[in-house]
């Protein structure tokens, strides 16, 4: 009877212990020591940091419309793709580009002015909308800053502050002093409306200006980030290269151009 005792102490003293052990035993120390353990969590390590590196960048925040006058602090002449030009940063009173030329020389009949570095691609342009049975002309290049200040005046007489602010630019806060933007609209049609949209012209154009370095400035039902109306006609030149990015980025250009760092020109 005692030695039955005495092995039955003996039992639960062995299976207490081998509980004990499993109990307080650490896991990580059988993956440390388990190589293939250890290598499918690196793995995992590996598809975690490769994931979290090529995550989506930060969204950059883009100002508000609210009007200013900051003088752009960059070159025009030499920053024209990438310059924002809105109601808060202007070009100086007295910037011109210095190689301005009649769009004659891209095929048009209108002497309105670009800048010569814009003249192959808008000649491109021209001959591209014309191969689609939708000609395009230019109805507006180069704009100075008085000339702009008169345009600006003419609207506020017309629509009054508030209104005249939506859609034209005050005098040094357009494209246009740029000499890189154009307005354009089918032949023998004068007036600026929405209605260019619908138009042949219109519809080629928002589906192509950007294959040949053009971007819709103020693009449909964007007004809160374009800081103007919509203008299906008001087309700028920021290059191939530039337009083909924004276009894929499916951003306004002011968006994209804020978002390269580029907010004070």
């Amino acid at each position: 009877m005692k030695g039955w005792l005495v092995g039955l102490a003996l039992f639960v003293v062995v299976v207490a212990s081998g509980v004990g052990l499993w109990i307080t035993w650490d896991s990580t120390q059988t993956s440390s020591a388990d190589p293939v353990v250890a290598a499918s969590n690196q793995a995992l390590t590996n598809r975690t940091t490769t994931t979290s590196a090529v995550s989506p960048p930060t969204t950059v925040a883009v100002p508000g419309c609210e009007p200013a006058d900051q003088v752009v602090t960059g070159d025009p002449n030499a920053e024209w793709s990438t310059m924002v030009i809105d109601p808060a940063h202007r070009l100086p009173d007295s910037y011109a580009p210095p190689d301005l030329v009649d769009a004659t020389a891209a095929g048009f009949e209108s002497r309105d002015q670009v800048r010569a570095i814009v003249v192959e691609d808008l000649a491109a342009l021209r001959s591209g909308a014309e191969a689609n049975g939708s000609p395009i002309a230019v109805i507006s290049g180069y704009r100075s800053f008085d000339y702009q200040r008169n345009l600006f005046q003419d609207r506020v007489d017309e629509v009054g502050d508030v209104e005249a602010a939506l859609r034209t630019a005050r005098p040094g806060h357009s494209e246009h002093q740029l000499g890189t933007a154009i307005d354009v609209l089918e032949p023998g049609v004068g007036e600026l409306t929405t209605d260019f949209a619908l138009t042949a012209a219109g519809q080629w154009l928002a589906a192509h200006a950007h294959e040949y370095g053009f971007v819709i400035s103020y693009p449909d039902g964007q007004s809160e980030r374009s800081c103007y109306e919509y203008e299906p006609w008001h087309l700028r030149y920021v290059g191939r290269e530039t337009a083909a990015a924004i276009h894929d980025a499916g951003t306004t250009p002011r968006e994209w151009m804020f978002a390269q760092g580029n907010s004070d020109g």
